[in-house]
């Protein structure tokens, strides 16, 4: 049975990139629960790793998009089994999340998330490119949509919903007792019952899609531009696109821009919970970002000199990193007066949000404007996989060098040392940056038909992002 309405196929690509949300909203809380437990800023620099797939996916993204069975199309192919180890996977990670935090065991508990992360990884691969063919009678555009809305409601409940819900304190006080509910020692669930429920989830979607939402074998092609290229020549393009000099200028953008605030973006929450927050109030103070974070991206959508504004966004984001940096160093004597305290700390995160959010949208839509249409979901890959490097490589940079400091100072310390690099990185790259927006979008491309440049569909290369870790 074929289900073909718009409503059903937003309907089943918002339920996938809800799971994959969740999935990358709990691996991101994780660290807080390490932190709770005693881990140090090594071992927190150990699990850093785990988010590494995101990272590296540009190596087997080509092969999944060039073997698949014909009878079950070219994304089903994958999507079915890797959703299915998806939810094995974090079944099997419920029964040892626990007992691994609680003991320190952060090795284990890293080979486990990198797992469930690899499969996360080859479904965001998987998804985007299948999104792309339910739409493509319709609205590419919905596909970026829905990855937005779906992708940050997960992230919320794999994050601050977690964190709060699963408090037995914050349960006690404002849920079971104004319901006459006697105390227990747990939240609403434990964090081995809420993992262990989304892995089912996996299961039972994974069911469904099998049996309701089919890929007609003979629709699949129709929105790709131009002759499709064979694995080799696949990798031959990209080593191609790497070797010119305006992405080799990119490409150091993107790998270094992340130093400039990677302390406040990695470290800020496990300083606060390292200066006595527990961990429901910190996910309390987070919750209404996710307004930011579904509302923001529309800001940027439409503008024509998307790196113009990365690059203006900048100092911005220096500027609050500090102001958060140093607003966090003055907690212990700040929180005394937690009305005016928590006040303006959400105010800071939700201004910090926007302009991530702002830059995110400036730098998909830059990667849109430049991207060869012949190749675009290879070449969308290729940059946000740049993009993510830059975040993964940070994120491990600032928790093992938070080792080598004085423990009492090491975020201040970092926040300062990041936002030096930062200056130096804007001075160094600020005239570059204004240089490769003026850059016509047929330089980028690998090749041009008949001397010419191709013509670029921004929407239909924005919808093939594919997903950066924010």
């Amino acid at each position: 049975m074929f289900v073909t309405a718009p409503i059903a196929s937003i309907t089943v690509t918002l339920i996938l990139y809800l799971l994959q949300g969740v999935v990358l909203g709990l691996s991101t809380s994780i660290p807080v629960y390490l932190k709770r437990a005693g881990a140090s800023w090594k071992q927190q620099g150990h699990y850093s790793l785990a988010h590494y797939p995101f990272s590296i996916k540009l190596i087997w993204a080509p092969v999944i998009d060039v073997f698949y069975i014909q009878r079950l199309g070219r994304r089903q192919t994958w999507l079915l089994p890797v959703q299915a180890c998806l939810g094995v996977a974090l079944i099997a990670l419920s029964f040892y999340i626990e007992s691994f935090i609680d003991g320190l065991q952060v090795i284990l508990l890293t080979i486990l998330v990198f797992i469930v992360l690899f499969f996360t990884a080859t479904q965001d691969i998987c998804v985007d490119g299948w999104a792309l063919n339910l739409f493509a009678s319709t609205n590419v555009v919905w596909q970026s949509t829905s990855q937005t809305i779906g992708q940050t409601f997960g992230r919320f409940l794999g994050s601050s919903f977690l964190l709060t819900f699963r408090s037995a304190n914050f349960t006690n006080e404002y849920i079971r007792q104004p319901l006459s509910i006697p105390p227990a020692d747990t939240g609403l669930f434990t964090l081995a019952q809420f993992v262990r429920f989304w892995g089912i989830a996996f299961l039972v979607v994974t069911c469904i899609v099998a049996f309701v939402y089919r890929q007609r074998p003979s629709n699949e092609n129709n929105n790709d531009i131009g002759p499709r290229l064979k694995l080799f020549e696949i990798y031959l393009s990209i080593l191609k696109i790497l070797r010119k000099k305006c992405m080799l200028e990119l490409a150091f953008i993107l790998l270094v821009s992340p130093f400039g605030y990677a302390a406040t973006y990695f470290l800020t929450n496990l300083a606060l919970i390292n200066n006595g927050m527990s961990e429901a109030t910190l996910g309390l103070i987070t919750m209404p970002i996710i307004f930011v974070k579904i509302l923001v991206p529309l800001i940027l959508s439409q503008t024509h000199r998307p790196l113009i504004w990365f690059t203006r966004l900048y100092p911005p984001r220096l500027i609050i990193s500090v102001v958060i940096g140093v607003y966090v160093f003055f907690t212990p004597q700040l929180i005394k007066y937690p009305r005016v305290f928590y006040s303006v700390l959400i105010t800071l995160f939700i201004i910090n949000e926007t302009i991530i959010y702002l830059q995110l949208v400036a730098r998909v839509g830059f990667y849109a404007q430049v991207s060869d249409p012949r190749i675009g979901g290879t070449y969308m890959t290729l940059v946000s996989t740049l993009g993510n490097i830059g975040q993964t490589v940070s994120n491990s940079a600032v928790t093992y060098a938070a080792d080598w400091l004085p423990k009492q100072h090491s975020y201040s310390i970092e926040v300062a040392a990041c936002t030096i690099i930062g200056i130096i990185f804007l001075l160094m790259t600020w005239r570059m940056m204004h240089r490769l927006q003026q850059i016509p979008s047929h330089k980028w491309y690998l090749t041009q038909e008949n001397g010419r440049p191709v013509e670029t569909n921004t929407q239909e290369l924005l919808a093939t992002r594919g997903t950066e870790k924010i």
